[in-house]
C-alpha cells in the first residue's frame, strides 16, 4: 500500500471529488461542506448536537459528547480563527477505506489543524491505523494533528460550557467594557460591579459574561463560577 493519503472533499458545487492530500495545503477546508454525517439507527435519531461557531453562519456538528466539548474549547481557543466538522475523509491510495477527523481548524497564524476525539471501543489496532493515517496527512499538508483528549479540570469545563452562551461578538460594547474595566479593577463578584456600574442591569450582565469569555475579565476558572459570589477582576493595564 502506498503511502501517499487521498483526500475526499465537496467542491463549491457540492459533489464529492478526491485528490492527493497534499494538493489540498492551501485550500480553506474551514470552508467547505461535511463529507460525512453520522449513521442513524434505531436507537439513535440525530447527532449529540449542532455547534454554533461565533459569527460563522455554518454550524459545526458533534457526533460525540466528546466532540462537543472540542467545539467549545476551539471556541474558546484565541489561537483559533475557524473550524469546521467533516470537512474531509482521508484515506491510502489504494484502499477502499477512509477516516474522518471531527474537525479541521484554522488557527489565527493561518497554519491548519486537524483535531480528532479518539471514538470509543475502538481497538487499539484501529487507533494506531487511524493514527499513521493522520500523521501521514500532517506531512503532507503541514497541517498540525491534535488529538482531544479532553479537559483537564472538569470544572473549569463547565464553566467553559456555561460562558459560552455569551461568545458572540454581537454582545460586545465598548463602552460598557470601559466601565466595567473600572469596576473591577478592585475584585468584586459579577453581580456586586454590575449594580456599581450604574448600567442598565440585563443588557450589563450579558456583556460582562462576554467580557469573561474573551479574557478581558478575569475569574477563577477551577472554580464555579456564580455570578452572586465569584470574584471577578480586570487584567493588570486593561483599563
Amino acid at each position: 500500500m502506498s503511502d501517499l493519503v487521498w483526500a475526499q472533499v465537496r467542491s463549491r458545487a457540492g459533489r464529492l471529488v478526491e485528490r492527493p492530500v497534499r494538493e489540498l495545503r492551501g485550500e480553506r477546508l474551514e470552508d467547505h461542506e461535511a463529507v460525512w454525517q453520522p449513521p442513524r439507527y434505531q436507537g439513535r435519531r440525530a447527532i449529540a448536537t449542532w455547534w454554533r461557531p461565533a459569527d460563522r453562519v455554518r454550524h459545526a456538528g458533534c457526533a460525540t459528547l466528546a466532540a462537543l466539548e472540542a467545539a467549545v474549547s476551539l471556541e474558546a481557543d484565541r489561537e483559533v480563527a475557524a473550524f469546521a466538522s467533516w470537512p474531509v475523509r482521508l484515506g491510502w491510495a489504494g484502499s477502499g477505506e477512509g477516516y474522518v477527523p471531527d474537525f479541521f481548524v484554522r488557527l489565527a497564524d493561518g497554519q491548519g489543524r486537524l483535531l480528532v476525539c479518539r471514538p470509543r471501543g475502538d481497538t487499539s489496532q484501529r487507533w494506531e491505523e487511524a493514527s499513521r493515517l493522520l500523521e501521514a496527512a500532517g506531512r503532507q499538508t503541514g497541517w498540525q494533528v491534535r488529538v482531544h483528549e479532553g479537559l483537564a479540570d472538569p470544572v473549569a469545563a463547565q464553566n467553559m460550557q456555561r460562558l459560552s452562551r455569551w461568545r458572540h461578538t454581537r454582545l460586545a460594547d465598548a463602552g460598557t467594557a470601559r466601565v466595567l474595566h473600572d469596576v473591577f479593577a478592585k475584585p468584586q463578584p459579577l453581580a456586586a460591579g454590575v449594580r456599581a456600574s450604574g448600567l442598565p442591569e440585563l443588557p450589563t450582565v450579558a456583556r460582562a459574561h462576554h467580557l469573561i469569555w474573551t479574557r478581558e475579565l478575569l475569574i477563577d476558572w477551577s472554580s464555579p463560577f456564580v455570578p452572586a459570589r465569584s470574584l471577578v477582576w480586570t487584567p493588570e493595564g486593561t483599563g
